[in-house]
């Protein structure tokens, strides 16, 4: 199997988003829907929740766009089509989604056992993730603690020799002494590397981190009040795009 670098696997699944993919369930990325392709769709994965009625309105939703469902969305990269439950078993090293790589291009998974895995997505670096999040909702581009992922994974069909190019990771929200998340990750590992001690980069805003934090942000003449917002966020390297309005449809 020919594997993709990091960068080439995180600049496919932008693409995914960008494409403003409409998800079909049964579809593959980069199916286009069509009167054909939806009848194939039809044929092969009718059910009593994806019946001719939900065919036909995504057709008319998405005629001339590529479609695609949750797993579908991995298949233009990997070569194979299998389900979320496939691809987490094809992983080359997986873990609890708190032990999440922050800078690695991985796929993520929700279930409710590593024996019950029902979707599927990817983390593309920076706190952010990109999924066939519904037949409603389409294809999003989200702060990667919003979902509930329960697991991520090593792609076996990506190179994870070469580092993904770092850029600044997103805040898209304030955090503070209780958050728990990768952006609070981001931010201890940058506390940390500008010389104020968070200790251990676990993703929980604890004491040390608020301690830190405040030393910060009076280095920097801001009030210390221990909240990572806007103007502490800045300072610290955050990228601030999406904080105001993180949630838009396709990102």
């Amino acid at each position: 199997m020919q594997k993709a670098s990091q960068q080439k696997a995180k600049n496919y699944y932008v693409g995914v988003r960008d494409n403003l993919t409409v998800y079909v369930w049964g579809m593959n990325f980069c199916t286009i829907i069509s009167k054909e392709t939806i009848a194939e769709a039809y044929k092969r994965y009718q059910s009593k929740k994806y019946d001719k009625k939900y065919y036909t309105e995504k057709l008319e939703e998405g005629k001339g766009k590529p479609g695609s469902d949750c797993s579908g969305m991995h298949a233009g990269l990997s070569g194979y089509d299998t389900t979320a439950q496939g691809y987490y078993d094809k992983c080359t090293g997986k873990g609890p989604f708190s032990t999440i790589p922050i800078h690695d291009c991985v796929l993520l998974f929700k279930g409710k056992s590593s024996k019950d895995i029902t979707h599927t997505g990817v983390y593309i670096g920076n706190g952010m993730c990109i999924h066939m999040k519904s037949s409603k909702e389409n294809c999003v581009y989200e702060s990667v603690d919003k979902h509930g992922w329960s697991a991520w994974g090593y792609a076996d069909f990506i190179d994870y020799e070469t580092i993904l190019k770092k850029t600044k990771p997103m805040l898209v929200r304030e955090i503070k002494m209780g958050s728990k998340g990768v952006d609070v990750k981001f931010a201890q590992e940058m506390l940390n590397s500008k010389g104020f001690d968070c200790g251990k980069v676990d993703g929980d805003f604890g004491k040390k981190t608020d301690a830190a934090t405040k030393k910060f942000q009076e280095s920097k003449k801001l009030t210390p009040d221990g909240i990572i917002g806007k103007y502490t966020g800045k300072l610290l390297g955050f990228n601030l795009r999406y904080f105001d309005n993180p949630w838009t449809p396709n990102g």
